[in-house]
């Protein structure tokens, strides 16, 4: 077999492992709200804790924060050291938060990647434990583009409904795990980054309905589209970078984003004042360079992740009933 072949055979087996991780994409959420699955909770049953699962014991606070992370994650509540590091400053300046972090927005019953019950569970795995860095570096791009395909069946008309009610029922069930009550609902911010932004849009109305009181959104860089949930949302505040491309591929892709239909929910969200853009300065999306980039620094020496937490700070104190 030549070199060429070799090379066409890996592309078009890679090409296939693609085209297969697309077309399954909605298979997860579907078989959820059929109720195939003995370990998954039903779509109709009472959003509360398991008997196995315990409340996490917090300070008191005035507010909750629920962290939805990018594409890049396998599980809810393991993330980069840069990444952590990051919530944790943030934690620091925003004494009043409880901040959830072990909420897997790309699994409509918040089951990481790693699950037991994932098929592919040992080939995440394998490629998150991998000692050759760019080798796994590049294989990672299937654990993106997986992910990838969730966020596009939360935008999908067809799916995207039941997606952004199973994720909203976790989320609500991580605030139990951490305290909140239902009796007493305090405000609740959802801080998302990349395919996160679309998820918690989407989650907003189904979020409304179960808290009684609409949700404020904080997206860092998310992909946002369309999506009718926007005008559920209390109000979203987007931290913009100039160097951050993917950021626009909602406003590209969907013509509701698009200025000229001026009846989009995007558009009469704009509208009505619930959308603020926050330009931050030249940040990227990922890598160095990015919104969580400590070495990365602006004109004034100030680094990005220090001017990313002063944002969020300032807009989280300026919230009325918040801090």
């Amino acid at each position: 077999m030549s070199a060429l072949s070799i090379v066409l055979a890996i592309v078009g087996a890679v090409a296939l492992a693609f085209l297969a991780l697309a077309l399954i994409a909605p298979f997860e959420t579907l078989s959820w709200w059929a109720g195939w699955g003995k370990d998954r909770p039903a779509p109709d049953a009472p959003i509360e804790l398991a008997e196995t699962e315990k409340v996490i014991r917090r300070p008191a606070g005035r507010y909750y924060i629920v962290y939805l992370s990018g594409v890049g994650r396998l599980t809810g509540d393991v993330r980069p050291e840069k990444e952590e590091a990051f919530l944790d400053r943030l934690q620091a300046q925003l004494p009043n938060a409880i901040i959830v972090r072990d909420v897997f927005p790309f699994s409509v019953t918040n089951n990481p990647l790693t699950g037991k019950s994932r098929a592919l569970a040992g080939v995440w795995r394998w490629i998150d434990g991998l000692q050759q860095k760019k080798v796994r570096a590049w294989l990672y791009n299937f654990i993106q583009f997986r992910n990838l395909t969730q966020v596009a069946v939360s935008a999908d008309p067809r799916y995207g409904r039941v997606y952004s009610y199973g994720i909203a029922r976790e989320i609500l069930r991580a605030l139990l795990r951490h305290g909140y009550s239902l009796d007493r609902p305090l405000p609740v911010i959802l801080m998302c980054i990349s395919g996160g932004g679309q998820v918690s849009v989407g989650a907003a109305p189904h979020l409304l309905e179960m808290l009684g009181r609409p949700v404020v959104v904080i997206s860092i860089g998310g992909v946002l589209t369309d999506d009718p949930g926007i005008l559920s949302v209390q109000h979203l505040y987007h931290l913009s970078g100039s160097r951050d491309n993917i950021q626009h591929v909602g406003k590209w892709l969907f013509p509701g984003r698009w200025p000229i239909f001026k009846r989009s929910a995007w558009n009469r969200a704009a509208r009505k004042g619930k959308i603020t853009i926050i330009d931050v300065g030249p940040m990227k999306h990922m890598g160095w360079g990015d919104y969580f980039s400590r070495s990365a620094r602006l004109k004034s020496g100030e680094s990005h992740a220090d001017r990313t937490i002063a944002v969020i700070t300032d807009v989280v104190r300026g919230l009325q009933g918040v801090a």
